[in-house]
């Protein structure tokens, strides 16, 4: 780091001896400016994510968020990550948007590895533009950093203020243009106990009221008081799980108590997996699970916080379901109109081993761990015991893919340089909750975006079907250029973000193409299988009805195909009841042999032959030559398969 940018990480530095603060102002490249201070994020569960994942990017192992619900008064996220030296949050103020991560100069301040998209742990970093920690501009304008690592005596301790819009002052050039004075930091040290402790904690303070309102249900319980205002207006109902309500304008005291399905005894882990469970429950009841319904604005919160960073699935990794039991394996071909060929797995195996599939379960190497008010976050997307519907295909189907593109025919400005990523796309009659229909994008493991029900622009008319898939992207490489500042969206024209919404498109055709397939199948056995049922029971009916008669042997009656037909003569000697089956069945009008038209020809010529053997039977045949006995039994034939 150059002298000139050292000045603030002395002053920082020397307040272990003069207790006096360092005094430093904010700044930003002019091309960030609005989106900082104004907010980039949509909701308070981004801005969450953001501090997550700068302390994934530090080599946390775990992370505490303390929200102070139902009150909301302030918000703590504590990492033992690698803390900030005086150096780095040195940069860190002078230099939002400017984040050195990825660069030479993140490795010459310790915070990457000797590949700059590593962190020195060893993790894809999943940061962005060094503005993560500002995206607590979403909840206050005030926030402490505390701050230490490892070996060092001293903590740091930055005192921030973001400044408004009206407030921001040029205040020299930068690499995005010009720098703008975006708040301001007072910086101390302080001496610690503990050499060794490392990390992070970022409270946040003085909390914005439209963010305190958003966690709280404001408006829900507002609409609600309404109604019960207004007794005939009564058309919302609360949300079946809350976090309770605080008396308006009395934050000490509880308005309406808390409704979370878990116990106060609950482990961390066994809370979210009640939380999980409440989902599946509601399912259960309902036609369709929505979070909007079962739970409030924290809860809410909570649930899509577990969606982003790389944590372990609550259930099983997609990639880990095993061979042998209720699912059915398909890998995706890498064109435009491949077809998805049956993964066939032994019992217990799965796609990973098989496919040798890379993607962890969680981070990869160290533990990464996330409690929000004790609850142990994971993500909470379902794939076994889901409900069942009427559709003819009733397990789900898991289709796996993965591809790796070098491009070498193409500059890197045009192709953005190798692609490399795995994929499922997993199709249940029902996806539960409605919220993950769609596909997410992940890079580096971790999300900004949620579910995308569009599956990426995806134009073919699959409106059912569509509604019972959930997908996952796990990039490997590539695309984390295409990611915007936010990291809630991407740069449509970028590459890689072009070969996705195909490669996507295709595993949709291929993922319709099988399951239309196996549907056929399924109806086509099940038809199979009833009308087998009922020619059983017809002829079970005719036994019965001649033995009721004394008639023992049930007389044998073949219908003969025309090719057969010099084949009449000797079986009739034989004792078979032998006649013309085009003569005695009405041929079919219908202008396809489909499977129903098929059983239904089954049934008629069952039906044909159980006539013949009840007019025998009854001895009612015996005078009649054989054309006669054909013509009979065709009349009778053609008014019970009469239809109205």
């Amino acid at each position: 780091m150059p002298e000139s940018d050292q000045q603030l990480a002395y002053e920082i530095r020397a307040s272990e001896r003069t207790r006096r603060p360092a005094e430093a102002s904010l700044a930003t490249d002019e091309r960030v400016l609005a989106r900082i201070t104004d907010g980039i994020y949509r909701q308070p569960s981004s801005a969450l994510r953001e501090l997550i994942s700068n302390a994934y990017d530090a080599d946390a192992q775990e992370v505490i968020i303390l929200t102070d619900a139902p009150r909301f008064g302030e918000i703590s996220v504590r990492d033992d990550g690698l803390g900030l030296s005086p150096e780095v949050l040195e940069h860190l103020v002078k230099h939002i948007g400017g984040s050195p991560k990825r660069t030479e100069e993140g490795r010459e301040l310790g915070i990457t590895a000797k590949d700059e998209n590593f962190s020195p742990g060893g993790r894809w970093l999943i940061g962005k533009l060094g503005i993560g920690l500002f995206s607590v501009a979403q909840f206050t304008r005030h926030f402490l950093i505390v701050t230490k690592t490892k070996g060092d005596a001293y903590r740091t301790v930055a005192d921030i203020t973001l400044g408004s819009v009206a407030e921001q002052k040029p205040v020299g050039a930068g690499k995005g243009g010009r720098k703008i004075e975006t708040g301001h930091a007072r910086i101390w040290r302080e001496r610690a106990s503990d050499l060794e402790s490392h990390g992070t904690e970022v409270k946040l303070l003085d909390l914005l009221p439209r963010t305190r309102a958003e966690l709280a249900s404001d408006d829900l319980w507002a609409k609600l008081d309404y109604e019960k205002r207004e007794a005939e207006l009564q058309t919302t109902e609360p949300p079946k799980w809350h976090i309770g309500r605080m008396k308006p304008k009395q934050t000490e005291l509880l308005d309406v108590q808390p409704r979370l399905p878990w116990c106060e005894s609950d482990a961390p882990r066994e809370r979210f997996e009640k939380l999980v469970d409440a989902v599946r429950r509601a399912a259960d009841s309902t036609l369709e699970s929505d979070l909007d319904i079962s739970f409030d604005r924290y809860l809410q919160t909570l649930w899509t916080l577990s969606l982003s960073p790389p944590l372990p699935y609550i259930d099983v990794h997609p990639f880990d379901l095993a061979g042998g039991g209720e699912f059915l394996f398909y890998e995706l071909e890498n064109r435009e109109r491949g077809q998805a060929k049956r993964l066939t797995l032994s019992r217990g195996q799965t796609p990973r081993t098989k496919l040798k599939l890379k993607t962890p379960d969680g981070a990869p190497g160290a533990p990464f761990s996330v409690f929000m008010d004790g609850v142990q976050l994971f993500r909470p997307i379902l794939y076994r015991d889901l409900p069942k519907t009427q559709t003819a295909v009733k397990n789900p189907l898991v289709f796996i893919g993965h591809d790796a593109q070098h491009f070498e025919k193409k500059p890197r400005q045009l192709s953005g340089g190798p692609l490399e990523f795995e994929a499922y796309l997993f199709w249940a009659p029902r996806i539960i909750p409605k919220q993950h229909q769609g596909v997410m994008l992940r890079v580096g493991n971790a999300a900004g975006a949620l579910f995308d029900r569009t599956f990426m622009g995806y134009q073919v008319s699959e409106q059912t079907r569509t509604r019972q898939i959930t997908a996952e992207i796990f990039v490997h490489e590539g695309l984390d250029e295409a990611l915007n500042i936010d990291r809630e969206s991407f740069n449509y024209a970028h590459p890689h973000y072009q070969y996705l919404v195909k490669w996507l498109h295709s595993a949709l055709r291929q993922l319709a193409n099988r399951h239309k397939e196996i549907g056929a199948e399924t109806r086509s056995e099940k038809l199979a299988t009833a009308g087998q049922k009922v020619r059983e029971k017809i002829g079970e009916r005719v036994e019965t009805a001649l033995r009721a008669r004394g008639v023992e042997d049930i007389p044998e009656v073949v219908l003969l195909e025309p090719s057969q037909q010099h084949e009449a003569r000797g079986l009739r000697r034989q004792g078979t009841i032998a006649l013309r089956k085009d003569a005695v069945v009405p041929p079919s009008t219908a202008r396809y042999v489909t499977t129903a038209e098929e059983e239904r020809r089954k049934l008629a010529e069952k039906k044909a032959v159980a006539i013949v053997q009840l007019l025998h039977g009854w001895g009612l045949m015996d005078k009649l030559s054989y054309e006669d006995q054909e013509k009979l039994v065709r009349d009778i034939l053609e008014i019970v398969l009469l239809e109205g």
